[in-house]
């Protein structure tokens, strides 16, 4: 008896160590996964930090980890119709923390908080949001391994995906 009970002692106490473990590197294992480049398309009326507005337009955001939970990252957003002339840039820093992905812009931007989310190495579909106004903007993205664009030359080459779309409405700039 007593050695029926030593072991079961031993397979929960092995049982609580890898759920304590598994639950502590959740952030990690996502931050993981975000690394790389996401693209799609938002369809929705916009009121971007350029003072731009429109209804549809594309993006990428491409996440690079640094650390366990964090990492740098840059956004380029552009115009369906005119994709060579009008995009814009813009550089950020991004955690997770508690499940919640903080994107902080390095321009006047409010931050944006992605919460409600689902990421797999093919698919990142959620909720964000400035964290200020109510407005939720729901978003789908596919992984892109061939998105490949540089500032300075102001060339990229993207693969289309069907079916990535996002819809809500965009905060403006906060007023400083």
């Amino acid at each position: 008896m007593r050695k029926i009970y030593t072991n079961t002692m031993m397979v929960l106490m092995l049982a609580l160590t890898m759920m304590t473990f598994t639950s502590c590197d959740k952030d990690a294992m996502e931050a993981g996964t975000l690394n790389g480049g996401w693209t799609g398309y938002i369809d929705t009326y916009y009121y971007d930090r350029w003072g731009i507005s429109g209804s549809t337009f594309r993006t990428t955001m491409y996440f690079d980890r640094i650390d366990r939970y964090d990492g740098t990252g840059y956004e380029v957003d552009y115009d369906t119709n005119s994709p060579y002339r009008d995009y814009y840039y813009c550089p950020f820093d991004w955690e997770i923390y508690n499940g919640v992905i903080r994107i902080s812009y390095d321009d006047s931007w409010n931050d944006v908080l992605i919460y409600d989310y689902h990421l797999d190495y093919e698919y990142f579909e959620g909720y964000m949001d400035d964290g200020v106004s109510a407005n939720r903007i729901h978003f789908t993205l596919w992984y892109d391994k061939s998105f490949n664009w540089g500032r300075y030359w102001n060339m990229r080459s993207v693969t289309d995906s069907n079916g990535v779309r996002a819809s809500g409405k965009f905060a403006k700039s906060k007023e400083k």
